[in-house]
């Protein structure tokens, strides 16, 4: 039988140096996506760069679609946006040979801000990095400390556990995907794809709180494998020699956590004692990510926290920074700030 499930992950850098409140207004909270690729211009697909306020990624795709008259598979996006705040991402529309809607017809939420065409469907992961601007208020600090940390985690970066958001409201999905024991009939696949993304997300960050606890979880240990940074191409390590030990401070690779499903693990000795000792305290949902089919695969267990700029200034902190496809901006400010949320 599992353990309780417990939403609590260690902190590596200590307790945090500041308070403060996020979200109060939607501009508080502002993300730019950026895809890993140059739309070409031409083809089959319309490509629209969007800003959506207050909303979620979703409900973009579905007025999309209604207004350009399309199913919803003809829509495609890089990846999901934060609701309570002012995003700018990609979208894909298939109009092969079609004329385009009047696109400011969209609800007043959503702005076209650029198009262009290409001739491949936007798939999900294809970004490079998303951009963040954030204003945190009612700011109570030691701008001493608050500094000193901020430079720290700039120098050595964070750990890369998955936000809150990808475990629901009330943390539920975990405990739904549970409840599914596998059953790929009982929910729609997009539902399913969510509680099998949050099972796999929750099982990734007690491996990484763990490594934490130990203090080796931006450091190579015996059976390691890492990930270049800003790639998915993981190696194992073999020997920490001095080249390796320099890329690893400089933030060039990192040790990876696996997510679970079917297939072999590449991490072995030390590495695999620890992650598997972790794993195991949660059968019911190693056994549904099996049953259901999940297939392994890895994630780096810390980011690199890029283009850091701050400034503090009347009770107000507005910080900029950018992090790679898939880590979560709330795992930066978690290293740093209580955070007390306006919208959640």
């Amino acid at each position: 039988m599992d353990n309780k499930l417990d939403y609590e992950f260690l902190r590596a850098w200590g307790d945090p140096v500041a308070q403060g409140l996020i979200r109060q207004y939607p501009e508080d909270f502002k993300v730019v996506e950026i895809l890993s690729f140059v739309p070409s211009g031409a083809g089959d697909h319309v490509y629209l760069f969007i800003e959506k306020i207050n909303t979620n990624t979703d409900w973009v795709a579905v007025q999309l679609a209604s207004l350009a008259n399309l199913k919803s598979v003809d829509i495609g996006y890089a990846g999901l946006k934060d609701r309570n705040a002012v995003t700018q991402q990609w979208f894909s529309l298939h109009m092969p040979n079609q004329s385009e809607p009047d696109w400011s017809d969209l609800p007043d939420s959503i702005r076209v801000l650029s198009k262009t065409r290409h001739e491949k469907k936007l798939k999900t992961g294809a970004i490079q990095q998303n951009n963040f601007e954030l204003c945190i208020r009612d700011l109570q600090c030691d701008e001493a400390m608050l500094e000193k940390r901020l430079n720290n985690i700039q120098a050595r970066g964070v750990p890369n556990y998955f936000g809150s958001q990808r475990f629901g409201r009330n943390n539920a999905n975990v405990q739904r995907f549970i409840s599914l024991k596998g059953n790929r009939k009982r929910i729609k696949r997009q539902q399913r794809s969510i509680l099998i993304s949050a099972a796999r997300s929750y099982l990734f960050n007690h491996v990484l709180s763990q490594r934490v606890s130990l203090n080796n979880w931006n450091q190579m240990i015996d059976g390691d494998v890492l990930m270049l940074d800003g790639s998915r191409s993981v190696f194992v390590a073999d020997t920490a020699d001095d080249s390796l030990q320099r890329r690893l401070s400089d933030l060039e690779v990192h040790p990876v956590g696996v997510l679970w499903g079917q297939g072999k693990q590449m991490m072995s000795k030390t590495s695999a004692v620890i992650s598997n000792e972790v794993i195991e305290f949660y059968p019911s949902i190693t056994r549904a990510l099996d049953n259901i089919g999940a297939s392994l695969s890895h994630r780096a267990m810390r980011i690199a926290v890029k283009n850091l700029s701050w400034t503090i200034k009347n009770e107000q902190l507005k910080i900029k920074f950018s992090l790679n496809s898939g880590a979560y901006a709330t795992s930066v400010l978690k290293e740093f700030l209580e955070i007390n949320e306006q919208n959640v």
